[in-house]
């Protein structure tokens, strides 16, 4: 394995959140079995998918990497290097669920703003552009490096037309 994937870690954890009639949570058929009509027919407030994570990229000390995004204007490709994504990345409560919508869009899928962002020096330590991806970073256009937490609340719906 490569060592820029070696200290790789990510985990995320899914909560399906199932509420049966009369505010139970988790209350419900097994779900590991096919669900008959009858069943299915009983299942009712669904409260959407929750997702929380915790994200952790090249925290190890000598961790090198680089990502480069190539983009072509004419007959020239030049490519945004950026140099050691590295850091710690927490994420609360972001969900996604069905939901009715206005009466002229329908039903809609909301996402609802995670709750808490967590920062541990994530970013990164370089950012250039130049057009071959390979050399080293000849002009360094700064970096960005993130510390703390964030707070969010809010809802994006989304809708086909």
């Amino acid at each position: 394995m490569k060592p820029c994937l070696r200290s790789f870690f990510f985990s995320i954890s899914l909560s399906l959140l199932l509420m049966g009639s009369g505010g139970a949570a988790l209350a419900g058929p097994n779900l590991k079995a096919a669900l008959s009509d009858e069943e299915l027919g009983g299942i009712s407030g669904q409260a959407g998918i929750v997702l929380n994570a915790h994200l952790e990229l090249n925290t190890g000390p000598q961790s090198e990497n680089r990502i480069s995004l190539g983009f072509k204007v004419g007959a020239t490709t030049t490519y945004l290097l950026l140099n050691n994504l590295s850091g710690t990345l927490d994420l609360l409560g972001l969900t996604v669920q069905a939901v009715t919508g206005p009466a002229e869009v329908g039903d809609v899928i909301q996402l609802t703003l995670p709750s808490f962002l967590g920062f541990k020096d994530f970013g990164v330590k370089a950012l250039g552009v130049q057009t071959d991806p390979l050399a080293p970073l000849s002009n360094s256009l700064g970096q960005i490096q993130l510390n703390g937490s964030l707070q969010m609340q809010g809802q994006v719906l989304l809708w086909s037309r």
